[in-house]
């Protein structure tokens, strides 16, 4: 009897083609148009847009050249012509910062760098061409080769002018101009450490002849580098992924919907009262009604899941926990289902189910982030998230995407088993006072 009941319900549903478009079509369309609306917001993995950055170069190098060499032949004496043969190699610094330090590929990767004069890059971050200007001052090469050489330390006022709009940006490029004067400031310590030490042993020409061997042995030093890795066995979420996991936790929630009608449509058909007479019971009823939601659930997550594989190129791992995941979410969804049927039947009329499609469904996504990501909303919501079905089957699936462990996906498990307890119990509960109560009509008539 309960598997001719089932037949009937799945015939009932395959035959309502509204019911299957709301199921199955419209959280593809949704999928899709949100996906590409908001790629922007999340970004492609593992890349970013490169900062725009206008470099202003106040500083005359051939003058600011000679005037170094002035100052060096007070220190060096003769030594200063063979300093001044170098300038052009190692202690070319003006080819150090804008070729070698600029011109590198990871920082290629980061910055889009643009020579201009003052007004102009003015001009270009007033429009939003540029989002960082960068001003070189006047005495850069002057000021480098003495902290460099001499025993003299020159301050080196570098600005770093930001668009109001792009304060990250600004941080970046902050950061990146620091580290070119950090690496500096390393060879300087070298240099200055040994000039105090050899002047106490050394002649002036024998300390600032000695000084080419020193800053070559800096410049071919080893350097630390930094590698930047993802956790192991993390994912990167990017909009087509969030969106197939999101639409499908919200568009599941109409499965349920669906399912609350079904028990006061059929009473209103006197197919539950025939049923009634002929000894067919209100409890093999509800576990049909919760088989025929569990079959519709878990055949909807699967082309979802199929189509945000084929047609949006979500790339699944592993397809056990996949199933596995979509089983224990079918079954959550078809506890609330028989829980809404319940109540309805009980209210006879249909504002329960209308209620839960029209306003609940939509609150539902919104807490539970299939409309935006929470962590751009107040943190409340991560702290009510869990009272969302859609919620849940988002942080179950975004994990099962990242190829989480058992032992912590049976946290979300736990939890969607106990929501189908609870709703199927209480369901249960009143489908049994509602029979009874049937049972007493039908013999005292």
């Amino acid at each position: 009897m309960l598997l001719k009941l089932y037949i009937k319900d799945l015939k009932v549903i395959l035959s309502d083609k509204k019911g299957l478009m709301i199921f199955v079509l419209m959280p593809m369309i949704l999928t899709t148009i949100l996906s590409f609306a908001l790629s922007g917001s999340f970004g492609e993995p593992g890349k970013m847009d490169r900062i725009p950055v206008a470099i202003v170069s106040l500083y005359d190098k051939a003058s600011e050249s000679k005037a170094y060499m002035e100052t060096a032949a007070q220190y060096m004496g003769d030594n200063a012509q063979t300093l001044k043969n170098s300038m052009d190699e190692s202690l070319d610094f003006e080819a150090i910062f804008f070729d070698t330090f600029l011109g590198n590929s990871e920082i290629q990767s980061i910055l889009e760098v643009m020579k201009m004069s003052e007004a102009d890059a003015m001009a270009a971050l007033e429009d939003g061409r540029v989002k960082v200007a960068v001003i070189l001052p006047e005495g850069f090469i002057y000021d480098q080769l003495v902290n460099f050489t001499l025993p003299n330390r020159n301050n080196i006022d570098v600005k770093v002018i930001q668009h109001p709009d792009y304060s990250y940006s600004g941080d970046i490029v902050e950061s990146i101009v620091g580290s070119y004067f950090d690496t500096l400031n390393k060879q300087i310590v070298s240099k200055n450490t040994y000039l105090e030490a050899g002047a106490v042993y050394l002649d002036r020409d024998a300390l600032f002849s000695g000084m080419s061997e020193i800053l070559a042995q800096d410049n071919n030093s080893s350097r630390e580098v930094v590698n930047i890795l993802t956790i192991p066995g993390k994912r990167l979420i990017n909009s087509f992924t969030y969106y197939s996991i999101g639409m499908m936790g919200m568009f599941i929630l109409y499965s349920a919907g669906y399912m609350g009608r079904e028990l006061l449509r059929e009473k209103r058909m006197l197919t539950l009262d025939r049923g009634v007479v002929s000894g067919v019971h209100y409890g093999k009823v509800l576990a049909s009604k919760f088989m025929m939601t569990l079959t519709v659930c878990f055949v909807q997550m699967s082309v979802l899941i199929l189509y945000a594989t084929l047609i949006l190129g979500v790339g699944w791992n592993n397809p056990i926990k996949i199933i596995v995941g979509i089983f224990f979410s079918a079954m959550a969804v078809s506890g609330v289902g028989v829980f809404i049927s319940a109540i309805t039947l009980t209210a006879d009329n249909y504002r329960v189910a209308n209620i839960f499609e029209n306003l609940l469904i939509h609150l539902f996504a919104l807490i539970g982030g299939s409309y935006i990501p929470l962590d751009v909303l107040p943190k409340i919501f991560l702290s009510i998230k869990y009272f969302a079905l859609n919620g849940i089957v988002l942080d179950l699936f975004i994990n099962i995407y990242q190829n989480e462990g058992w032992q912590k996906l049976s946290f979300y498990f736990g939890f969607l088993v106990a929501i189908t307890v609870v709703f199927t119990t209480i369901a249960a509960i009143i489908i049994r006072r509602k029979e009874a109560a049937t049972y007493e009509g039908f013999i005292e008539a």
